[in-house]
């Protein structure tokens, strides 16, 4: 007999969380993992250019509604 109620991570995180999460998983898998050893050998990374990435697809800061200047959950 089942409880009815959510297990594990179901608690605290939606399926919008996992597409996030599995979002940023393909972001790094694509730009970060082929790159890494290159980097490191050249002893420098190109942050400014993976950050702007990672901003232009949401993955950092808050957004907000510019009508009301309120915090705008995306993940809802």
């Amino acid at each position: 007999m089942t409880s009815g109620l959510p297990k594990g991570n179901e608690i605290y995180f939606t399926k919008e969380h996992d597409r996030v999460r599995q979002a940023v998983r393909d972001f790094v898998k694509k730009e970060i993992n082929p790159n890494v050893d290159q980097w490191e050998e050249d002893g420098i990374a190109p942050l400014k250019e993976i950050f702007k990435k990672m901003g232009d697809l949401g993955f950092l800061g808050i957004r907000y509604d510019p009508e009301c200047g309120e915090p705008v959950d995306i993940l809802r």
